[in-house]
């Protein structure tokens, strides 16, 4: 019954015109409709449209660019920009990028800054630290040599 109301509001010649195009304003694909005896099938038929070869265009080339030259400018970029000054902000979290840590890594405590630096009052303890101090660094230099 829908179908009827909309029918009659068009004319014989407008009809044609609509049922000839698709919704997008382009020729209709369908060749033909057919509905089953029950009327719960309908099936189209598609056929494959013929289209002359002077309306064809050639696949475009694509220009195929040097991935090793990508990979070059980019690490040149990056490059660059470690020696930009950068606000101690963004200097921690690019940190925190390369080394997959978080910000408490870079963000030191602000009450050790704060500590009050008192000194020693024993003085056998500095030469005790001292003397760690400089085996530590030798053992570090012997490391070192070893390596070589």
């Amino acid at each position: 019954m829908l179908h009827l109301n909309i029918l009659r509001k068009f004319s014989a010649t407008s009809l044609k015109s609509v049922i000839d195009k698709n919704v997008l304003g382009g020729r209709n694909l369908v060749e033909a409709v057919a509905i089953t005896k029950n009327g719960k099938t309908a099936v189209a038929w598609h056929p494959d449209p013929s289209y002359p070869y002077e309306y064809t265009k050639p696949l475009p080339n694509f220009i195929e660019e040097d991935a090793s030259r990508i990979i070059k400018e980019e690490s040149l970029r990056t490059a660059m920009s470690a020696f930009k000054e950068k606000r101690p902000e963004v200097a921690r979290e690019e940190l925190m990028r390369l080394t997959h840590t978080t910000k408490h890594r870079w963000f030191p405590r602000a009450r050790d800054k704060k500590a009050k630096k008192t000194p020693m009052d024993r003085p056998y303890l500095i030469a005790f630290m001292l003397d760690r101090r400089i085996a530590l660094r030798e053992s570090i230099g012997e490391r070192e040599l070893s390596e070589e």
